[in-house]
């Protein structure tokens, strides 16, 4: 069964759903492919390294949760994510949306003791 790609009214709409969290935002972006793939991407900065790999496995508990997975790339403190569903040619679906919304909503809970020291 496909998962029907999402208009980029209905993206921009996830969007500001998710990014009323607060920062980092989520954005969406538009690789030069042919044919051209569509990426919800956010870059997340983490206090030191033990909470990278705290923040890494609350996402891997949303991927798994949801049964969609993101490209994840990590040094140290942070961590750059990237969804799209390859099985509809690399486009945005609700699975991006909702995996995007669950990864944010975690790192704003884990940030929460946190907030004092920034």
């Amino acid at each position: 069964m496909s998962k029907p790609i999402l208009h980029e009214e209905s993206i921009r709409k996830g969007l500001l759903k998710i990014n009323g969290f607060g920062l980092p935002h989520w954005s969406l972006s538009v690789l030069d492919t042919v044919p051209p793939s569509h990426v919800l991407e956010v870059h997340y900065k983490l206090k030191n390294f033990k909470k990278t790999w705290e923040f890494l496995n609350l996402i891997a508990k949303q991927a798994d949760l949801k049964k969609h997975h993101p490209k994840i790339t990590t040094v140290y403190n942070k961590i750059d994510i990237e969804l799209t569903t390859h099985d509809v040619g690399n486009n945005i679906t609700e699975a991006d949306i909702g995996l995007a919304e669950a990864i944010h909503q975690e790192f704003h809970t884990l940030q929460i003791p946190d907030s004092g020291s920034k």
